[in-house]
């Protein structure tokens, strides 16, 4: 334990930009909290476990939601059917100009869906290496599906067990339109959770990175990304254009500075993991559960039975505003204590922000006033 604690001394002496990249921002400026995503109207009722949002047929939405991909349609998106059903739970979604749609199955790789929601063909392996966590899904001005798989090591249910592990095996591909032909064009990831194609290049996120990075398109292996932004106050997941040549970044949960050091602790995060059931771990986590054993509510200050927004945030909700050059010009947070927290993706549509929140069950309608312009 000695020798770690002299050795990261030794780190931030010899490399100190690499530690202040590390170093929990502020969240100020136009980071600073505010109560817009709690004051968003869900759309009908409650979606458990919606995770991803895609473009429709007939101004309509997909979402995904636990084992099945709902379509949403109609005024105020009111009408829903089951588009598609799977064994697995299911997670990033793209869709076709033509109707058809590109699933991520928990475990089990990609699926091509035609618009009657049949599935065509199924991607489960490349370069000679299973595809069991698709998080992130877009299709290239090519034609060809670009595939964000978060890690080698786990599942895409299993994303706090990776964090805690500090697992950094996830990888880009791309695979042709009929998911054949897949190919690495990247490795060695720390959870890759958001894919945008922006001005002929490929955005990407890295969750346990807190960062966004571009690569030039057309994708090539050997590619080398160049940074966009560094150093989020949160863990980025999906990513969407702002129809304006910037992007909406969802972030799932935010960073704080117990869970910080606890990933700098290896002895007690090991013990931790070993003997600590995986609800009650020091980790991030979708949304609160009040359970008594749950960590942190030392510091969860009450008042009337109030939790107060600045307490240490068991679970959070945020999405950002990047503009074309990846600064965040703007932000939308749901704080400790609120409702709408686990943000997994944001998408516009119609005009309007809509955002996944895992946590809370709940697709939300951020409104007009979400767009840029229009944020403080």
């Amino acid at each position: 334990m000695l020798f770690e604690h002299v050795l990261s001394d030794l780190k931030f002496i010899l490399f100190p930009e690499r530690e202040a990249d590390q170093a929990l921002p502020v969240m100020d400026g136009p980071w600073t909290p505010n109560r817009r995503l709690d004051e968003a109207q869900p759309v009908g009722e409650d979606i458990p476990g919606c995770d991803d949002i895609a473009a429709g047929g007939d101004g309509g939405i997909f979402v995904s939601a636990g084992r099945q991909v709902l379509a949403l349609s109609g005024a105020g998106l009111a009408q829903r059917r089951v588009h598609a059903t799977f064994e697995q739970e299911v997670g990033a979604l793209a869709a076709a100009a033509d109707g058809t749609l590109y699933a991520g199955l928990d475990g089990a790789g990609v699926v091509r869906l035609d618009p009657q929601g049949r599935a065509t063909a199924r991607l489960q392996a490349a370069d000679g290496r299973p595809l069991r966590c698709p998080t992130a899904l877009a299709l290239l001005p090519d034609g060809r599906l670009a595939i964000a798989e978060g890690s080698a090591d786990n599942t895409a249910q299993r994303w706090c067990h990776d964090l805690m592990e500090k697992r950094a095996s996830g990888r880009l591909l791309v695979a042709d339109a009929d998911l054949s032909g897949a190919v690495t064009i990247l490795d060695g990831l720390a959870w890759p959770a958001g894919l945008l194609v922006q001005d002929r290049q490929l955005w990407f996120s890295e969750s346990w990175r807190h960062r966004v990075q571009a690569l030039p398109l057309p994708l090539n292996a050997g590619a080398q990304p160049q940074p966009l932004a560094r150093n989020l106050p949160g863990y980025p997941a999906r990513l969407s254009p702002d129809g304006a040549g910037g992007a909406w970044l969802a972030l799932f949960a935010a960073r704080t500075h117990l869970v910080e050091l606890v990933l700098r602790e290896r002895k007690f995060r090991q013990e931790m993991l070993a003997g600590v059931d995986p609800h009650f771990w020091i980790a991030p986590s979708l949304h609160a559960t009040g359970h008594y054993l749950e960590p942190l509510q030392g510091g969860a200050l009450k008042k009337l039975g109030m939790m107060k927004p600045w307490a240490p945030p068991r679970s959070y909700g945020l999405v950002a505003h990047l503009a074309a050059d990846g600064a965040c010009s703007a932000s939308l947070h749901s704080r400790a204590g609120g409702l709408h927290h686990g943000i997994t993706a944001a998408r516009v549509h119609g005009g309007r922000l809509l955002a996944a929140s895992k946590g809370g069950s709940r697709l939300l309608d951020l409104g007009a006033a979400a767009a840029p312009e229009a944020a403080p």
